[in-house]
């Protein structure tokens, strides 16, 4: 794929309609000729806007603060810095009416796979839009550089993965922004639950219900307990190995997980 491909011009999509199934229905050659009506409710869970008005409406700030050409400039930094694979980036309206994800996720989401990648904006600052394309790109060049398939993850793949992702927000835009997952829980209540929860269930598949509810903390579980966990395991590995974010690409998550020191002396 050509370099200037890199951002998809879903601008121009959203200029001829704001109708998601019509949006969906270009995206088709890009997920195994899965049908419009499946790819759509896929990315409504991950936070992709419901209605056509909504999405028209953000659409218009989004074109007004151009989008498209500043994350073109930022995802060509972070390539050159981590040198990443090009994959296409699709730029679409969030599901700004959501108030889980207005107040969790400050009204922005986004999707990453090993061959292309999701940001759901709505009006959110540069510096958080670069936050967003940082933790997600992220996932894309671990995907391409674990020598784990994807398929193959288990829970504590994902957990790392998701760990690796927001400790690079905070090695390029700082602390403060970082997610607010991260500062949910006390060293001691990470320790007790890796130990008592994740351990026990390290290797869910991503096929098993559990596996979400863990990861994000639904049902009886702590919320975004898997995010939360991961953050804190990479971020104890990068203290103890001194190393930054580049080192640990191809580093395997058992290998982070045993020297985090979080388990039991």
């Amino acid at each position: 794929m050509a370099n200037s491909m890199t951002v998809m011009n879903t601008n121009e999509w959203l200029d001829q309609t704001a109708d998601y199934l019509k949006v969906c229905e270009r995206l088709v050659p890009f997920f195994n000729k899965n049908k419009p009506e499946e790819i759509s409710k896929y990315l409504h869970a991950f936070g992709m806007y419901k209605r056509e008005s909504t999405g028209k409406e953000i659409f218009e700030k989004l074109k007004k603060k151009n989008v498209w050409e500043f994350v073109k400039k930022d995802e060509a930094v972070l390539k050159k810095k981590w040198n990443g694979p090009n994959v296409p980036i699709f730029i679409l309206p969030a599901d700004a009416e959501n108030r889980k994800m207005k107040y969790e996720f400050g009204g922005k989401s986004g999707l990453a796979f090993h061959d292309k990648l999701f940001l759901f904006l709505s009006e959110n600052s540069n510096k958080e839009i670069q936050t967003i394309l940082t933790h997600e790109y992220h996932h894309v060049c671990r995907l391409a550089k674990d020598p784990k398939k994807e398929e193959d993850y288990t829970l504590i793949d994902a957990i790392i993965l998701e760990g690796l992702a927001e400790n690079a927000v905070r090695e390029r835009m700082g602390e403060e922004l970082v997610g607010s997952w991260t500062k949910r829980y006390s060293k001691e209540q990470i320790h007790q639950l890796y130990n008592n929860i994740i351990e026990p269930n390290q290797d869910l598949k991503s096929d098993s219900k559990k596996f979400s509810q863990l990861m994000f903390g639904t049902g009886f579980y702590p919320k975004m307990l898997g995010y939360a966990v991961g953050y804190q395991l990479v971020k104890y590995y990068m203290e103890i190995t001194n190393s930054n974010i580049t080192d640990l690409f191809s580093v395997p998550s058992e290998e982070i997980v045993k020297k985090s020191s979080i388990k039991p002396n």
